[in-house]
């Protein structure tokens, strides 16, 4: 019978500082940390692991050579749930021993760090993908956000922001220590987008690649499409992506005549091909870090329109790279994509303009290179891990 947390085959190269990544779910990891983490065991300082939900994700990265475990962790905020899987954690790492624990994201950095703190890890990495609270919740559920932050920084070595306005937002409400802060960007593996040019579509297509959450506001997207069908304006939208608000959304757009106008793919591992056979791309986000979607459209040289929101923000030049809206009005957003669905000139320009600055910022080798720098700064500084260096040399076969 499997456990819930599950072993991988032993490894060797067992005097290299040993890394865990906590992520979320299986696709995260597949998606955000298997070139990542790649680099990473290429170099011979560090041994790099992941631990991440149980998925059909787990067995393709084991495939391409990863050490995976597997902790069940929730999404969502159930007391019993997360001491369930503090618990599942503290376990693995105590067993394990990993000299670093790296996190990704709001639930699960509260669970791998509570767990590393207990299992006196000696170095504790939070990485921020934008902060759960944003200015649109409610007071209340953003006080108690902050708060959660906070508590956690205490048991934080070092926390990595993708951009700077998050990092100078940390340290401005007291997340983090800014002599523990470093901004290491984002990126994409630009060896896989490519602008390549197919052949034109009979109607422009709009693509937007993002989960059906209510963060990912899809609404705001769809309310724009109505309007622009209204208009008459010719076009073809497709949607990649999976989660909750799938079937709400395909009721919603069936029930106003819209399907031959919206496709909705699911969730696809064939990203770089949609978004180079796009026309336009398409975010409307709450709230995001530095989103890959943006990242993505550039490195294929396309235009996007997104919401004018915190991480949209850092990764999009207005009327350069492509445009922001405002995230309460349907109408500006079919007035932007309406102007680039019918002036193809513009599309080349801004799509030229997002590939060359993508080429430049966006380049996921320079953030893995950034990673290693602040990992080694921090092994530097831990007195707990000289402490563990010198236990394991002072141990025969240690």
């Amino acid at each position: 019978m499997m456990s819930d947390v599950q072993r991988s085959a032993p490894t060797s190269g067992e005097h290299r500082v040993r890394v865990l990544d906590l992520i979320n779910t299986d696709k995260s990891a597949r998606e955000l940390l298997d070139r990542r983490v790649s680099q990473i065991n290429s170099s011979d300082r560090f041994e790099n692991a992941i631990c991440c939900n149980a998925g059909e994700a787990v067995d393709d990265l084991r495939a391409r050579g990863h050490r995976v475990f597997v902790v069940s962790t929730p999404r969502g905020l159930s007391p019993v749930q997360l001491t369930s899987s503090v618990w599942k954690a503290f376990r693995l790492l105590r067993r394990e021993r990993f000299d670093i624990v790296h996190t990704h994201g709001t639930v699960i950095g509260v669970i791998g760090r509570m767990a590393a703190f207990l299992a006196r890890t000696p170095i504790v990495v939070h990485q921020v993908h934008g902060f759960h609270h944003h200015e649109h919740m409610s007071a209340w559920t953003r006080r108690f956000s902050i708060w959660i932050e906070r508590l956690m920084g205490w048991v934080t070595d070092r926390c990595l922001f993708q951009t700077p306005a998050d990092r100078d937002q940390a340290v401005r409400i007291g997340i983090a220590r800014a002599d523990r802060c470093s901004v290491i960007g984002n990126g994409v593996d630009l060896s896989v987008f490519h602008p390549v040019q197919g052949p034109p579509h009979s109607s422009a297509v709009i693509f937007c690649a993002a989960r059906f959450e209510p963060v990912k506001n899809h609404g705001l997207l769809l309310q724009a499409v109505e309007i622009l069908q209204d208009r008459a304006v010719g076009f073809h939208l497709k949607l990649a992506g999976e989660g909750e608000e799938q079937s709400r959304w395909e009721q919603w757009v069936h029930a106003r005549g819209l399907g031959d106008k919206v496709a909705f793919l699911g969730y696809r591992l064939d990203i770089p091909a949609l978004t180079a056979d796009a026309d336009i791309c398409v975010l409307t986000s709450i709230k995001e870090g530095v989103p890959r979607a943006i990242m993505e459209a550039g490195a294929c040289a396309r235009p996007m329109v997104a919401t004018d929101v915190s991480g949209n923000r850092d990764a999009l030049q207005h009327g350069r790279t492509g445009f922001l809206v405002s995230l309460e009005s349907p109408e500006q957003l079919a007035d932007r994509l309406e102007e680039l669905l019918k002036d193809k000139t513009l599309r080349v320009e801004l799509g030229n303009n997002a590939l060359s600055y993508a080429l430049e910022h966006f380049d996921e080798k320079k953030v893995v290179e950034r990673i290693m720098v602040d990992y080694d700064e921090a092994i530097q500084r831990s007195p707990r891990f000289a402490k563990r260096i010198a236990v394991k040399a002072a141990t025969p076969n240690g």
